[in-house]
């Protein structure tokens, strides 16, 4: 899948070494069904001889990073390919790519990916609470899908009889809200909320929250 991304780079040219680079740092914010992000560093030789990159690695297995060859000659352009996999991930993501080159092998480059991303369906709060002796009355839990997104809650459950829960949709593919009630607040008890969704379709995403009641 081809991800659609906003991509914000620094266009001023690095150095490093014989090694000059485009830029070493991109950033990208995610959009809803993306689940990665491509981002390429280019670079020239600005030497007088040729320069061998010896060694790429990354900061995490989610990211891989391709080269086409090792090896380039005075004035010759090339340019590293990393992919950063989200695989459930969401929020501010911070990698690194270090590449070590034959002029510099103890000083390697550090390039940087930071990638924004979206957390497409947002359960706040994500725990609802009542102290022992409270009157048992419902509290609310919001479903919020993002911007671009269109998200259908197909059931909610709660793993505890005495905290019952009730699902109503306030707008179509957008906001729900869902009310936990419990029995009785005489005596502390617990419970997890399932919430699930068809998003995203290939893998629908299963979402907790969380209900108590507590001693005072």
């Amino acid at each position: 899948m081809k991800p659609l991304l906003f991509l914000l780079c620094l266009i001023t040219g690095t150095a490093f070494g014989q090694l000059t680079w485009e830029t070493a740092k991109q950033t990208f914010n995610s959009k809803p069904h993306d689940e990665f992000v491509t981002a390429k560093y280019k670079f020239t030789n600005a030497g007088k001889s040729p320069i061998k990159i010896e060694k790429i690695r990354t900061s995490c297995g989610c990211t891989t990073a391709e080269l086409e060859k090792k090896e380039y000659a005075p004035g010759e352009s090339g340019e590293i390919e990393t992919r950063f996999t989200f695989s459930g991930r969401t929020g501010q993501q911070h990698k690194e790519i270090m590449v070590q080159t034959s002029d510099k092998p103890k000083d390697p480059t550090i390039l940087e990916l930071n990638v924004f991303i979206q957390e497409v369906v947002k359960v706040e709060p994500q725990a609802v609470f009542w102290r022992v002796g409270d009157k048992p009355t419902p509290k609310l839990i919001h479903i919020d899908a993002a911007k671009d997104a269109t998200v259908k809650v197909l059931s909610v459950t709660s793993n505890s009889e005495g905290l019952k829960v009730k699902l109503r949709e306030i707008e179509p593919g957008k906001k729900y809200e869902v009310a936990v009630t419990p029995d009785t607040a005489a005596h502390e008890q617990q419970a997890t909320i399932q919430i699930n969704t068809d998003y995203p379709p290939n893998s629908p995403e299963t979402k907790y929250a969380y209900a108590r009641i507590l001693h005072r």
